[in-house]
């Protein structure tokens, strides 16, 4: 019964401070200079995520130096609200079509050039990949939860092959990123939250010179390794 009402509690609290926060950050995109929508999402997702009672914790710096692809395991649709916490310089993402249905969500995500992917749509997916190569070349930081969907027993599931072929197309190094808590907070299966910690890991890029030396199969794994043990799925070998 008190997770019931914690529950209810910490949505209500969460959903205020998402339409608060999200109607100020689309306010910012239209206002010089672009770094400021940056900041502000940034801003955004960690109150969104206290109000949600999450507590994160980051390990790891996320390099701002060059564009990259993040690549990080898929949870919770806390997700979003992490990977945004932690990010640098100018980013965007490429996220499932359905999100857009969702009428403030769809507005944020357009002002930040975000890529819908339609998932069972291989053509369609593709074509959203090539839209995610140009952001990259724009220099955009440019995500992908190449999982796909989010997973259902808390375990990584299998990672698919369209943010690999961006990486070998761009040339673009990867940074595994791993989301330790998420599953536990908000699970799909369950409208209950169970507010606690959150870490998230920020991994060693993986640069270009060595990824193009493998399969496609052979780089997938690489990044499959080292999300499992950013996660704390897998303890590092």
């Amino acid at each position: 019964m008190n997770r019931i009402i914690i529950s209810i509690l910490r949505w209500t609290f969460g959903y205020l401070t998402y339409v608060i926060c999200g109607t100020l950050l689309i306010i910012t995109t239209w206002m010089p200079p672009e770094s400021l929508r940056y900041r502000m999402a940034t801003i955004m997702s960690r109150a969104i995520l206290w109000a949600l009672g999450v507590r994160l914790k980051v390990v790891g710096t996320y390099p701002d130096d060059q564009s990259y692809i993040y690549m990080a395991n898929h949870a919770s649709f806390i997700d979003m609200f992490v990977l945004a916490a932690i990010m640098k310089g100018k980013y965007t993402g490429v996220m499932a079509e359905e999100q857009m249905k969702y009428p403030l969500w769809r507005v944020i995500i357009n002002r930040f050039q975000a890529i819908p992917i339609r998932r069972r749509d291989r053509e369609a997916a593709m074509a959203a990949i090539k839209v995610a190569e140009d952001r990259l070349q724009r220099g955009y930081q440019v995500g992908i939860l190449p999982e796909g969907t989010r997973t259902l027993t808390g375990r990584l599931g299998p990672l698919k092959k369209g943010g690999f072929h961006m990486a070998l197309n761009t040339g673009a190094p990867i940074i595994p990123i791993g989301i330790e808590g998420a599953f536990r907070f908000k699970p799909k299966t369950t409208w209950l939250l169970r507010p606690g910690p959150v870490t998230v890991r920020i991994g060693q890029p993986i640069p270009a010179e060595r990824y193009q030396k493998m399969t496609m199969e052979e780089a997938m794994e690489v990044v499959r390794q080292q999300l499992l043990v950013l996660t704390g799925e897998q303890l590092a070998a």
